[in-house]
Order: C-alpha cells, then sequence, then structure tokens
C-alpha cells in the first residue's frame, strides 16, 4: 500500500481537489461519498488506496506547521503594506 502526500486544496462539485504535497503539481479527485473522516481545507493528509477504496491520515501536526507560516507571511505582508 502506497501511501502520497497531499494538501486539500478545495471541496468543489461533490469532489474534494487534492493538491500533492509540497510540490502542488499534481492533483487528485474523490468524490465526497468515499470520503470518510473530516478533513477541511488546508489540511495535509496521506491518502492510500486499496482497489478503490481509499483511505486518510490527517497529517495534524503538519498542518498546523504549514497554517502557522501562511498566517506570518500573511501578517509580514500586511505590515509591509501599512
Amino acid at each position: 500500500m502506497n501511501k502520497v502526500k497531499y494538501t486539500l486544496d478545495k471541496i468543489e462539485d461533490g469532489q474534494y481537489v487534492f493538491l500533492d504535497h509540497p510540490n502542488e503539481e499534481n492533483q487528485l479527485l474523490i468524490p465526497a461519498s468515499e470520503i470518510n473522516v473530516e478533513i477541511a481545507e488546508g489540511d495535509i493528509v496521506l491518502i492510500s488506496q486499496t482497489d478503490s477504496v481509499y483511505a486518510f491520515e490527517v497529517l495534524v501536526e503538519e498542518t498546523e506547521i504549514m497554517r502557522d507560516k501562511v498566517t506570518s507571511l500573511l501578517e509580514k505582508l500586511k505590515n509591509k503594506k501599512l
């Protein structure tokens, strides 16, 4: 079973749109009906697939670190414009 790291980019038209992490070059679309865990936009997850069944592992610590970095960058940009 191969696990691949993705970031949930958005939920659109009943599909979860994941981008490979950290490059964000490839996307994976999974119907909402196949998602069996709570995942929010911006979450970093490991996804594996066995036959046609997906398994998800939310990487909570990694997600928090990334959110902190993004928040810090946004604050720097706001302060620069003032």
